[in-house]
């Protein structure tokens, strides 16, 4: 008797435990459109492997119900829709790593792409519980607190250290990322952009720029940047991206590209002629139509000399599970497999220690301690900023205030002036640094939106604690039911 009672609830176990894990397996979907071997290309987690068709209508079924699919796109696609029963969704093709979440389970869906596109990877989930691998990406900011411009992808840790992972994961601020060049004809350096940026914590979609990389061709000055690239129009795009996002703060490189890289050099010269003309209207005119204009609180320089400091990227980051800052950079920059191969580190050696920054301008005063956000008071968690909001443009439903602000600039660097006709500045020279102050009227618009996208990541702790649980629960019906069997045989007795 006591073998069977033990047979009976170990299988009691057994079953318990298949049902709670079978929600874990991954459901398969099939391409009756495709071959075996073009499917295999779709479900095989590479990058580098793709379907490719110049007119793109990709039915997928599914073998149990679906509530979300996951596509992965080589390289960014023309507009596309996906279609299923009475839901349809259409897409810009702006993202490279899409989720699609339908508001009723499915069995089959449609991408339709007509002007062509490749895809890496298709997956599809019955829930929403999405594993880790999964990148729930939302729109670009509509105002930053931070603004990054990393002339290359990797060059976010590399240079800048654990600036990512402290102020965009640890911190919770919105950090948008800009990146000057593209990466587009260097697979699969696009998909490591966005796989590191996920791992640090960044949940709005970067901005990528107007110009390509130049891979195994190093350039080593400014004016060969210049030769090889359009400054002019960086400098419109750029100037575009600080009107749009309205940042407290923008990071950037090196004015002497950190180990003498000429597209580093550009990316802070470009910031540093930006940020002067970023509020008048009459600089690159139609951003400002569009976007408005906008006088920029803090920027940053690596290695900048003037109100210099030093980062500590030796606190530790609780939402990297105890990793310094340092070490949460390095494990992003771990994305960047591509890139290994030039055997750079996130560290803090002469040539680009990632700790070191000086405050190149700035409208609140010096820092008095070493925080990119000294002085500056984060966005509320939902912030969304009209167009038509300018920093010297009133408006009925926006408070103005004038704001004294200091402009420091090294007499190093080529720089100029710039006077408008609401703004009073004096000046006074020293032997090092040239500070001006001016009067700027800004005006900020803040409303409060509802969002309801959630984060929902795995928890195989629950799964465990349930298994545990149920196998508890067996152990126990079988224990009582050994000592009623017990007493009852006494009772025979």
């Amino acid at each position: 008797m006591k073998k069977l009672l033990l047979f009976f609830g170990l299988l009691g176990a057994v079953l318990f435990f298949g049902r709670m894990t079978a929600g874990a397996e991954e459901i398969k979907a099939e391409f009756p459109d495709l071959t075996a071997e073009q499917a295999a290309k779709i479900t095989d987690g590479e990058y580098g492997t793709v379907y490719k068709s110049d007119n793109l209508s990709l039915t997928v079924k599914c073998g149990s119900p679906i509530k979300a699919a996951y596509i992965i796109w080589y390289e960014n696609p023309a507009d596309y829709t996906v279609s299923a029963g009475e839901e349809s969704f259409s897409f810009d093709g702006e993202m490279l790593h899409k989720l699609i979440v339908f508001k009723e389970t499915k069995n089959e869906f449609t991408i339709n792409c007509p002007e062509g596109g490749s895809i890496c990877d298709v997956y599809v989930f019955e829930n929403t519980d999405f594993p880790d691998f999964v990148q729930q990406w939302e729109e670009p900011c509509k105002q930053a607190d931070m603004l990054i411009l990393s002339a290359h992808a990797d060059d976010e840790y590399l240079m800048f250290g654990g600036t990512i992972p402290y102020y965009a994961k640890e911190l919770g601020l919105k950090v948008q990322v800009a990146y000057m060049t593209t990466h587009y004809q260097e697979q699969p350096r696009p998909h490591e952009l966005l796989d590191g940026l996920w791992a640090a914590g960044v949940k709005n979609y970067p901005v990528i720029g107007i110009i390509p990389d130049i891979p195994f061709s190093p350039i080593w000055s400014l004016e060969e940047a210049k030769n090889l690239y359009d400054y002019n129009s960086v400098l419109d795009w750029f100037i575009e991206q600080i009107r749009r996002f309205k940042p407290s703060v923008i990071i950037t490189h090196d004015k002497d590209g950190e180990y003498g890289h000429g597209a580093h050099q550009m990316a802070a010269s470009i910031v540093m002629d930006a940020v002067r003309i970023s509020y008048d209207p009459e600089q690159f005119p139609a951003s400002a139509e569009k976007y408005g204009v906008w006088n920029v609180p803090k920027t940053y320089l690596h290695f900048w000399k003037e109100n210099a400091i030093t980062m500590d990227w030796e606190r530790t980051l609780d939402s990297f599970g105890g990793m310094t800052a340092r070490e949460a950079a390095e494990y992003c920059y771990g994305f960047h497999k591509s890139q290994h191969i030039w055997t750079m580190s996130v560290n803090y050696g002469p040539e680009w220690d990632c700790r070191q920054f000086g405050l190149y301008r700035t409208m609140v005063g010096v820092d008095e301690k070493a925080d990119f956000m000294d002085h500056i008071e984060p966005l509320a968690e939902e912030t969304t900023v009209t167009e038509t909001e300018s920093s010297d443009t009133e408006s009925s439903d926006t408070e103005s205030s004038e704001t004294e602000s200091s402009d420091t600039e090294s007499s190093d660097t080529e720089s100029s002036e710039t006077e408008s006709s609401e703004t009073e500045s004096s000046e006074t020279e020293s032997s090092e640094t040239s500070i001006s102050e001016e009067q700027s009227s800004t005006s900020e618009t803040s409303e409060e939106t509802s969002q309801t996208t959630a984060e929902e990541e795995n928890k195989p702790g629950n799964i465990l604690l349930y298994v545990g649980g149920g196998i508890l629960l067996v152990v126990i019906i079988v224990v009582v039911l050994v000592i009623v069997l017990k007493k009852g045989a006494k009772n025979r007795k």
